[in-house]
């Protein structure tokens, strides 16, 4: 298994984007490979995509706060998507309500992380809200890999550095076991990627283009195009 998290303190750099279309290539190029998608972000975008046809109470009895709460096991909220070998984790913006109500449990990040790691997928991805917050440090604390979006901003990478501060904290606590970070340029044209190459950040070899066609995609809670595909893919080659 292995368990990838999706996090940024800055919005509209396509971290849920990253979430889905990153599963789907995982899945377009391994078929036999199980994937399982948590949302553990309140705005709950990734649970709308894969989701939006079912009913409110079945997003609802699923959701991830059941978990959180103690109300439900983790394999008992697992949901069929419709993708085949892709199950979601759902959220609702309750989460936020439940999050803040459950900062008094010291154990719980340990449990998320020993919980996740027992259940039977080959994938795990995590899409976190954009917060220091206890669901991003769930998330990235049950992680192997932190995959951190960063776009053409300088408050993106002051927003990353928070981030590597979180993964280096959850390091600091794991007994066994690494969590990487691999901050990843998004949402960004060539030119303005080959800038950010001048930084001193060692980004992943991929970069993922700002395109019209890949948000509208994730609007309609629609595929993407073969062409656009492509650029989830080679990460996903990448990562493997």
């Amino acid at each position: 298994m292995k368990i990838i998290t999706v996090s940024s303190l800055k919005g509209g750099v396509g971290k849920t984007t990253l979430s889905i279309y990153l599963g789907q290539a995982i899945a377009k190029l391994f078929p036999k490979l199980k994937i399982l998608k948590v949302d553990l972000d309140h705005n709950n975008n990734l649970t709308d995509y894969y989701l939006r046809d079912e009913s409110l109470e079945t997003i609802e009895g699923n959701s991830i706060a059941k978990y959180l709460t103690g109300v439900k096991d983790l394999d008992s909220i697992l949901t069929t998507t419709g993708f085949e070998n892709i199950f979601v984790i759902p959220a609702t913006p309750k989460l936020s309500k439940t999050a803040v109500g459950l900062s008094w449990d010291a154990g719980l990040i340990t449990r998320f992380r020993k919980h996740l790691r027992n259940l039977k997928f080959d994938y795990i991805i995590i899409d976190t809200p954009p917060a220091l917050c206890l669901e991003l440090n769930l998330g990235i604390h049950a992680s192997d890999l932190v995959l951190s979006p960063i776009g053409f901003s300088r408050w993106n990478i002051q927003g990353f550095q928070e981030i590597e501060e979180v993964v280096s904290n959850a390091n600091e606590s794991l007994e066994n076991g690494k969590i990487k970070i691999l901050p990843v340029r998004t949402m960004v044209s060539e030119k303005k990627s080959d800038k950010l190459d001048e930084l001193e950040i060692s980004f992943a070899k991929t970069f993922i283009p700002k395109s019209e066609s890949i948000a509208s995609a994730v609007d309609q809670g629609k595929p993407l195009t073969e062409k656009n595909s492509f650029y989830f893919e080679q990460l996903a080659k990448e990562i493997k």
